[in-house]
């Protein structure tokens, strides 16, 4: 059985752990110490360890090749690595969608996923989980080559386009669930003519995903340990997320990712304003307590609390004024993220400008 090396890094969300399994035949050097926010144990049966801020590495020492080298927009890998498990396994679909074999992700011959201009993937869950709203997960393949669809998705907010079959209009969908290796998207899916054709798609189907694309959101600006260094009066302590609709797709993404993330952690206060006609509409409820644990505040806005068919005891009306309620109480120490209805995003922003929050910390994933 190949050694198991488990690594935890104090930059990591909470109970996050990875284990990686070096390959039986490669002999294992003694570690060096380890940096002071790096905690190993197996250390004697352990390859050498290197980190890099917001990123843990595995190296196997007697090869001198990474098993997962870091960068500046994520891992990439350099060579096959073994992912024994990683925990805590957050997604909400079922086990056993999880557990169906992996479907083929199709290219063409002798060029990457991201050379072709489709890809052939295959759906392993397709739910109507919310009102007007469509649950959906893909099996994208678990390669980390250079060019492949889990390699080039690197940054919360970027986006795909994805259609039946050839000669059929794409619908472009932000991809929902965080960067990772396990070779899944998600997507919360907002029902329009565009993405009706999803209802009769059903799980073991093939569809067709172009490749990643957009430069999602731009949280380098959000590091605080940037250099030159910012000063600390202009430290952007507090966040400010905003979303309406399936908006909070790309801000799920971004509040779960643990690479290119929010450092949630490092903050003072993180607030997420998430505005819905009513709670049926409003996706990711069960994933609030989570959030919380993570350190965000949910403000839940209702917008038609009188069409739900329970009663709605939060706040109603809209996010921006929610926002204009709580006010902003360090401007130059804040900086928010945006994605949602225009008129709520012009109005946020131009409110946010008056209190005096710098337009550059003002982002959006487009």
């Amino acid at each position: 059985m190949a050694p198991l090396l488990f690594v935890r890094s104090n930059h990591s969300p909470p109970n996050c752990t990875l284990y990686f399994a070096s390959p039986p035949h490669i002999p294992l050097p003694e570690p060096p110490s380890a940096p002071r926010h790096l905690h190993s144990s197996l250390a004697p049966a352990a390859p050498a360890i290197t980190t890099m801020r917001r990123t843990c590495a595995a190296f196997v020492g007697a090869l001198g090749h990474p098993i997962l080298a870091p960068s500046s927009r994520g891992l990439v890998s350099t060579r096959p690595c073994a992912l024994v498990a990683r925990r805590p396994l957050r997604r909400p679909h079922s086990l056993a969608a999880a557990a169906r074999p992996r479907a083929r992700v199709v290219a063409l011959a002798a060029q990457t996923q991201q050379q072709t201009a489709w890809n052939v993937v295959s759906v392993l869950e397709n739910s109507s989980l919310w009102e007007a709203h469509r649950y959906l997960v893909l099996d994208v393949g678990t390669t980390l080559e250079k060019g492949s669809l889990c390699d080039a998705y690197r940054v919360p907010g970027m986006y795909v386009q994805l259609r039946p079959g050839d000669d059929t209009k794409p619908a472009f969908l932000a991809i929902s669930s965080a960067p990772n290796v396990q070779g899944v998207f998600e997507f919360l899916i907002k029902d329009t003519d565009a993405t009706r054709w999803l209802a009769e798609v059903k799980p073991g189907d093939d569809v067709q995903v172009s490749p990643v694309g957009g430069n999602g959101f731009p949280t380098a600006k959000l590091d605080l340990l940037s250099y030159p260094p910012i000063p600390e009066e202009d430290k952007p302590l507090d966040l400010l997320l905003f979303a309406t609709g399936s908006g909070i797709a790309p801000i799920r993404a971004v509040i779960e990712s643990m690479l290119n993330g929010l450092n949630i952690r490092q903050r003072r206060s993180v607030k997420l304003f998430y505005g819905a006609w009513y709670p049926e509409r409003m996706a990711y409820m069960d994933r609030f307590v989570l959030w919380k644990g993570d350190g965000v505040e949910v403000i839940p806005v209702m917008s038609r609390p009188d069409e739900s068919k329970e009663p709605w005891t939060g706040r109603t009306g809209y996010v921006q004024e929610a926002l204009k309620d709580i006010g902003v109480p360090h401007p130059r120490q804040t900086a928010a993220l945006l994605c949602g209805k225009k008129d709520m995003t012009i109005e946020v922003k131009n409110y946010l400008l008056e209190q005096g929050v710098p337009e550059d910390r003002i982002l959006f994933n487009f």
